[in-house]
C-alpha cells in the first residue's frame, strides 16, 4: 500500500513539473551589448573619449615641456654654471615627479568615472529587463554574459527589446 501511495505522489509530481516547466518561459539578456549599444551607453563612452583625449593632450604638452627641458639641460649643461645645473635639473625632477603624479590620477580618475557610468547604466538596465520580462510574459531572465548560458535560441534574447525600452525611458 505504502508503495502505490509513493508511486501517485510521483507521478503527481511530475505531471506537476511538467505542466509548471510548460508554462515557464526562459529568456536572457546580454546586460554588456545593451551598455554598448543603448544611446545612454555610446554618449558615456564618446564623453569619456572626448575628456580622455582632453586629458592626453594636457599631458602631451607636459611631456614635451620635459623634453625641452631635457634637451636644453644635454645642450648647455657643459656651459652652465654649477648652481644653474643644477637649480634645472631640481626642476626636471619636480617637473616629471608632477607629470607622473598628474598621469597617475587622470588615469585612476577616468577609471572611476568610467565604472560609476556602467554601474549606474547597468543597474538602470536591470530595471528595464524586470520591465520587459513582465511585459512580455518571462519567468525568468538569465544575464548572457555573466550567467553562464552555454546555448540559448536566438528567439530568447531580449537584449534589443531592453534597449529599445532603455532608449525609450532615458532621453
Amino acid at each position: 500500500m505504502k508503495k502505490m501511495i509513493s508511486m501517485a505522489v510521483m507521478a503527481l509530481l511530475v505531471c506537476s513539473a511538467q505542466a509548471f516547466a510548460a508554462d515557464l518561459k526562459i529568456g536572457y539578456a546580454d546586460l554588456q551589448r545593451a551598455l554598448n549599444e543603448c544611446t545612454a551607453g555610446i554618449k558615456a563612452r564618446e564623453d569619456l573619449q572626448t575628456e580622455a583625449k582632453q586629458k592626453e593632450e594636457e599631458l602631451n604638452g607636459k611631456q614635451e615641456e620635459l623634453k625641452k627641458l631635457k634637451d636644453e639641460m644635454d645642450e648647455k649643461g657643459a656651459v652652465w654654471n654649477e648652481d644653474t645645473r643644477k637649480a634645472k635639473e631640481q626642476e626636471f625632477r619636480e617637473k616629471s615627479r608632477e607629470f607622473q603624479k598628474r598621469f597617475a590620477q587622470y588615469g585612476e580618475e577616468f577609471n572611476r568615472k568610467r565604472e560609476e557610468t556602467e554601474k549606474r547604466i547597468i543597474e538602470e538596465l536591470r530595471d528595464v529587463v524586470e520591465e520587459v520580462a513582465k511585459d512580455k510574459g518571462y519567468t525568468f531572465i538569465f544575464e548572457a554574459t555573466v550567467g553562464g548560458i552555454l546555448y540559448a535560441p536566438p528567439s530568447a534574447d531580449v537584449t534589443d527589446a531592453v534597449i529599445k525600452a532603455y532608449d525609450g525611458k532615458v532621453k
